[in-house]
């Protein structure tokens, strides 16, 4: 059996079933006619993203990892439009103004989405600072910013 089925397999498993550990998977796979070792279902686990998550009974389970970026662009196009006061460029830096209190929230976004050229957020009550790599990187920061506005 070749990796698609085998991924497929599981992704069946997964969907239809309760699986709270590999060797449960691995069951699975096995009581369908598939062996796999254990270091073949760790890098299934990986390539198919799965997470755990909580089942009813308290206990863990292999899920699949939700896609949250279009929850979070849009979070942030809201805190951009409802708290964002200002953004300048000072060299490798762009400096967001906000509302008070609203500026660990901005950081928090910031973080979880993929600003080329980002080394790092720090926040306080009503100032982020996004540390960039270059100060071409701060213009292109900025306009990426920008794009989530519109």
């Amino acid at each position: 059996m070749n990796k698609v089925m085998r991924l497929q397999m599981i992704t069946h498993f997964i969907s239809d079933h309760e699986v709270k550990t590999q060797e449960e998977l691995g069951q699975l796979l096995f009581n369908d006619g598939l062996k796999t070792t254990q270091a073949t279902l760790s890098r299934d686990i990986r390539e198919l993203r799965l997470v755990k998550v909580p089942c009813k009974d308290g206990s863990l389970k292999y899920s699949f990892k939700i896609n949250t970026d279009h929850l979070i662009s849009e979070k942030l196009r809201h805190k951009l439009r409802d708290a964002l006061v200002s953004m300048e460029i000072i060299n490798y830096f762009v400096i967001i103004k906000t509302l008070p209190g609203h500026a660990h929230a901005f950081g928090a976004l910031l973080d979880s989405i993929e600003l080329a050229g980002k080394a790092g957020t720090i926040c306080g009550n009503d100032t982020c600072l996004i540390i960039c790599r270059s100060t071409e990187e701060a213009v292109n920061i900025q306009q990426q910013i920008d794009l989530y506005k519109k």
